[in-house]
């Protein structure tokens, strides 16, 4: 029984890493619309609404819209807030 639980074990780690995984093109790696959302926690009307206001730069190949991950981390960086304290 604990060897066939550790195999399941490590065939999820196998299909997240896959799921997970993307590839760098040119240097960059880039995330789809719904991963931002989830990443981020928020919906992807709120994501819409960060790219009409000009907040976060993305790209647009045949409608789909991706985000440059070192993008995604300039805009977290910028709004950062730190605690009083």
């Amino acid at each position: 029984m604990r060897l066939t639980a550790q195999a399941d074990d490590i065939t999820d780690m196998c299909r997240r890493l896959k799921d997970e995984y993307h590839p760098l093109l040119h240097g960059k790696r880039f995330i789809t619309d719904a991963m931002l959302s989830e990443l981020l926690g928020v919906c992807r009307r709120t994501i819409q609404d960060y790219r009409d206001r000009g907040l976060i730069p993305y790209y647009r190949l045949d409608g789909k819209i991706l985000y440059a991950e070192e993008d995604i981390e300039d805009f977290l960086q910028s709004n950062y807030r730190p605690k009083f304290g």
